[in-house]
């Protein structure tokens, strides 16, 4: 596990570079926890906004896939299948996505999101994301 304070100067040290700065940035899974969120925020990292995704369920992240390449893509079986038969072929199921690892993020999640989303209640956005990507 890496340290608190080790993730927020990575972060901090890659959100400086020139095309954060003039595109903009999304970070996806972080911040996990208040002691995170409170480090993005002494390093001077504001974000504008901030989405709490409302439903997120164990058959629903079950049901990704993923491309293994380079820069691996993502796919969903209902939301976000990629046409072309040859992705499809070597499309596979991430192996960290059991219905026991899936269940304890999610547990987890619930568990440390309301003292992070107290932080960010300002800027805070509901969404939901049990819809296709391009909606959410």
């Amino acid at each position: 596990k890496i340290p608190n304070a080790l993730w927020a100067n990575l972060i901090q040290e890659r959100l400086s570079n020139v095309d954060c700065i003039k595109q903009g940035w999304i970070l996806e899974g972080f911040p996990e926890n208040q002691e995170q969120a409170w480090m993005l925020q002494s390093s001077g990292i504001i974000p504008r906004h901030v989405g709490k995704q409302q439903q997120v369920c164990v058959p629903a992240a079950r049901s990704l896939w993923v491309l293994l390449s380079l820069a691996p893509e993502v796919y969903h079986t209902t939301f976000d299948w990629p046409s072309d038969l040859l992705v499809q072929q070597r499309l596979v199921i991430p192996g960290d996505l059991s219905e026991h690892e899936t269940s304890k993020k999610l547990l987890e999640y619930h568990r440390n999101f309301p003292e992070v989303f107290q932080i960010y209640k300002k800027v805070l956005k509901s969404i939901n994301a049990d819809q296709p990507s391009m909606d959410v």
